[in-house]
């Protein structure tokens, strides 16, 4: 998937974002749901964040729920490797949410943090994901509770498999 901007042309690769969206289903306890998932460039995204946020400016990852929790879904870690989902079920899965992330935002973050795209771009991901299983950062404790599930998923991304899960999953074509 090939993703042109002004400024840069990304290359996503779908195979390493859907096998992120399957571990963090499968250790938010969702291993039935799974995720839409989109990157748009900066205008977009502009829209986007004026239509749903009030907010006239890109951003760099917008979250879209399909599901109400009573309370925030919590990190397992799963059993590695994970299974993919069977895909002769007869049920249609269940979507948890949308994400939609903007490359040219995730870029200008990582190398503001002094991070490598693909790792910026599953943060992203695993920070709208969060989102949608009911955390937020409005509250202090709110804050504290997302902060300590992004660090626990993405510690399990990167130590799980012999590199981290995110590698490659997003770059800049020359």
């Amino acid at each position: 998937m090939r993703i042109t901007t002004p400024q840069h042309s990304f290359l996503v690769q779908p195979a390493v974002i859907d096998s992120i969206a399957l571990a963090l289903c499968t250790g938010l306890g969702l291993s039935d749901y799974e995720l839409s998932w989109d990157f748009v460039d900066e205008e977009a995204m502009r829209e986007l964040n004026a239509e749903f946020r009030n907010k006239d400016r890109s951003t760099d990852v917008l979250s879209f729920p399909q599901e109400e929790w009573d309370k925030p879904l919590l990190f397992q870690r799963p059993a590695w490797p994970i299974a993919p989902k069977d895909s002769k079920s007869e049920q249609p899965p269940r979507i948890v949410g949308d994400i939609v992330i903007s490359p040219e935002d995730a870029l200008r973050n990582a190398e503001n943090i002094g991070h490598k795209l693909d790792r910026e771009t599953c943060f992203l991901l695993v920070h709208g994901f969060l989102h949608l299983c009911g955390h937020d950062h409005e509250q202090e404790d709110e804050e504290a509770l997302m902060l300590e599930q992004q660090r626990q998923i993405m510690d399990f991304l990167e130590h799980t498999a012999d590199r981290p899960l995110w590698t490659d999953c997003i770059r800049i074509e020359a």
